[in-house]
């Protein structure tokens, strides 16, 4: 009896299974047949799939200048920057971040983004955020003390006693 009552209640969850299981598939199937019409690029992980919507892609750019800007601000605060280049620094700022926005306006014009003109637009704040650090006078990185050619001789400095 107790046999019985076990393949009896295996038989109902695998009915039960395969009911659900049905509808499951069909919904799959329908899934893969919407993302084989439109074709999506930069799937990466954490990566924004191409084509997206304008809107979305400029909130996201915000997002991104507005913790720049924040960063800025609390670099400056934590090294004393005084006032008159701290309104330089903002300055310079305003402007960068107008080119990037006019980039992003002009890429969204259709209403979507492609992954090449998101390229463009980085490319343009890569190349704003070098001419800021010029107009500033910042380097990115110092220049790397040169190393000693082969052959060449340590100057030994005599100790004064």
């Amino acid at each position: 009896m107790n046999k019985l009552l076990r393949i009896a209640s295996t038989l109902a969850a695998l009915a039960a299974l395969t009911a659900v299981a049905a509808p499951a598939a069909a919904a799959a199937e329908e899934t893969t047949a919407a993302a084989a019409e439109a074709p999506r690029q930069g799937l990466r992980k954490g990566a924004a799939p191409f084509p997206q919507d304008a809107a979305r892609f400029g909130e996201r750019v915000d997002e991104k200048i507005a913790k720049q800007r924040a960063k800025v601000e609390a670099k400056m605060q934590k090294g004393g920057v005084p006032e008159a280049r701290r309104a330089e620094v903002r300055k310079a700022l305003d402007e960068v971040q107008a080119k990037v926005r006019a980039a992003v306006d002009a890429a969204a014009r259709d209403g979507v983004i492609t992954q090449a003109e998101a390229k463009r637009v980085r490319k343009v704040a890569r190349e704003a955020r070098k001419a800021i650090g010029k107009q500033l006078g910042l380097e990115q990185k110092p220049a790397k003390k040169q190393k000693r050619g082969k052959g060449a001789k340590r100057i030994l400095v005599p100790e004064t006693v």
